[in-house]
């Protein structure tokens, strides 16, 4: 049964690890702020030239779709690409069916996708989790995962205010079974951040309950922060090493 912004509820209730599974509606609130202030426009970009440097990719999968934007930015720059979008929280999927309602999406685990087998020409999985063996069920033989990650020195601002002893995040991998690394980038920039912007930041991501609480509140009355930004991303073929 379709809701009336047009998703399905493809997670059973055995299936879920909790009561509300997912990101919470004020992540996902802050997540939709974020994008709308453009702070990750650049990564939308880069995503946009290493799918349209690849044609014969006409439909793609989005694991831990969020609110959508990703696979919006997708096919607003490509619109012959066919979009479906998955994820495990339903505020998330519900505001991403409510905004592309062109596109498809699915409340469901990354680890169990709702997905025939080799449905895909491509994978995209931006900051979830997510398997290589579901990955490899549902792309065709030949098919493409795009991974995104944090690059070393993302939001590291961020981590210092809150943390005693903040920590860099590791490289992303460069290896995956069942797939080739056939491309790879990463972008860093900095970004000045007024009191709104860095509260909204603040709750899209897991600072808004993890540090210690008086630097949170600290941080959260701040203005003029300046954050880096930065972004790795791996392009695997999967099934056929010849594809590129």
């Amino acid at each position: 049964d379709r809701s009336k912004e047009g998703y399905v509820n493809l997670l059973p209730v055995q299936k879920k690890r909790s009561k509300r599974p997912g990101d919470s509606l004020e992540m996902v609130l802050g997540r939709r702020a974020v994008h709308e202030a453009l702070l990750y426009q650049p990564l939308a970009e880069a995503l946009g030239d290493v799918v349209s440097a690849r044609p014969q990719i006409r439909t793609l999968l989005d694991i831990g779709c969020g609110e959508g934007f990703y696979g919006g930015a997708l096919s607003s720059r490509l619109p012959y690409l066919a979009v479906y979008g998955v994820d495990v929280a339903k505020p998330a999927v519900k505001l991403a069916a409510k905004s592309y309602p062109h596109h498809h999406h699915a409340v469901a685990s990354s680890r169990d996708l709702p997905v025939m087998a080799s449905m895909f020409d491509m994978a995209l999985c931006v900051f979830s989790p997510c398997t290589d063996a579901e990955i490899s069920r549902v792309l065709r033989p030949g098919g493409f995962y795009l991974e995104v990650g944090p690059g070393p020195g993302h939001l590291l601002q961020l981590k210092k205010e809150l943390y005693e002893h903040p920590r860099e995040h590791k490289p992303a991998r460069c290896e995956m079974i069942d797939g080739t690394l056939v491309d790879e980038g990463e972008l860093r920039y900095d970004r000045t951040l007024d009191n709104d912007l860095l509260r909204a930041l603040l709750a899209a991501t897991p600072f808004a309950f993890r540090g210690r609480r008086e630097s949170r509140a600290a941080l959260q009355g701040q203005s003029d922060f300046l954050v880096t930004i930065a972004f790795s991303w791996r392009l695997f073929v999967v099934g056929e090493t010849g594809a590129q």
